[in-house]
């Protein structure tokens, strides 16, 4: 299942921060929490790259004062979401545990403040390691051995949350037969509200070598013809995209961290849902890209 870090209190931070040692964060299991932002207001991120050193640089971008500027950015919405999504590539490189470190107390002021957030992992991530970093969320009977799969309930859908790392630091993604069979079962178990899918990295529709999702065209399989299956949001390029496929919308979700072209945006999506659709609002780190603040609202294909 995707890693979950459940609110908790600045007291109880620093309390298991000691605990821990070494700065690794101890974070109980989802279940302990409970969240109480708007169901149907949901906050997106991707691909934060943030290193073991705070000062690092990649690509002219600190990463590390990018997610701050998330991070203060979601405490200063005006309604409170229901949590955070965040799509993998946590980690800069590797997937060191410096890492994870610094990026579970980045992310402290959100945990603290009573918003849960949701964590996939992508091809710069470790699995071994973040759990050895963020320490007690480690579920016992995951629904896929080797994968970090499960289902987040939103008022108005359903996210499916995968996990496309295969090898870390090689860029390709895949699902796997295992995995999608399980996706198979878990959608045709909730029909009764549109389903939303998450996974960190991007389609492929080409023959040819691809840096994407290997298995694609397996998973728009499935993805298709279940009328209900509504979206597939993904990263990985580092690029905000709208785009469709045969009706089934495809999003690709802005890096927190570096842009690969200096043209594109960085920043995270304000996610809002309606019974027959979503509404997804930029927030760009340089408020002047002409990105900034617009909002795409998109309907939902007919059941």
């Amino acid at each position: 299942m995707p890693l979950h870090l459940p609110p908790i209190s600045r007291r109880e931070f620093l309390r298991r921060s000691l605990v821990a040692g070494a700065g690794l964060l101890t974070i109980r299991s989802l279940q302990a929490a409970e969240a109480t932002g708007d169901p149907n207001h949901w906050v997106l991120f991707s691909d934060t790259h943030v290193a073991a050193d705070l000062a690092a640089v990649s690509r002219d971008v600190n990463m590390a004062d990018h997610l701050r500027n998330a991070v203060a950015g979601v405490r200063a919405l005006t309604s409170s979401p229901a949590g955070v999504l965040m799509n993998g590539d946590c980690a800069f490189d590797h997937g060191l545990t410096g890492d994870y470190v610094n990026f579970t107390e980045l992310l402290n002021p959100l945990s603290t403040s009573g918003l849960p957030l949701h964590l996939a992992l992508g091809n710069h991530d470790d699995r071994e390691v973040f759990w050895g970093a963020i320490k007690d969320t480690r579920p016992s009977s995951p629904p896929v051995a080797s994968k970090h799969i499960s289902i987040v309930e939103a008022g108005h859908a359903n996210w499916f949350m995968l996990d496309s790392l295969d090898v870390t630091k090689q860029t390709p993604g895949r699902l796997g037969d295992e995995q999608r069979a399980w996706l198979s079962k878990a959608l045709d178990a909730r029909t009764d509200k549109p389903a939303l899918v998450m996974v960190h990295h991007n389609p492929s529709f080409t023959d040819g070598k691809t840096t994407g999702l290997i298995d694609t065209e397996e998973l728009i399989a499935i993805l298709q013809p279940r009328r209900h299956v509504k979206a597939l949001f993904f990263g990985h390029t580092h690029t905000w995209r709208l785009t469709d496929h045969d009706g089934l919308h495809l999003i690709n979700l802005p890096a927190v961290a570096y842009p690969f072209n200096p043209k594109e945006v960085t920043g995270w999506i304000d996610c809002r849902l309606r019974a027959d659709g979503i509404s997804l609002e930029m927030h760009a780190h340089d408020t002047s890209n002409p990105a900034h603040g617009k909002v795409s609202e998109l309907s939902w294909r007919a059941a």
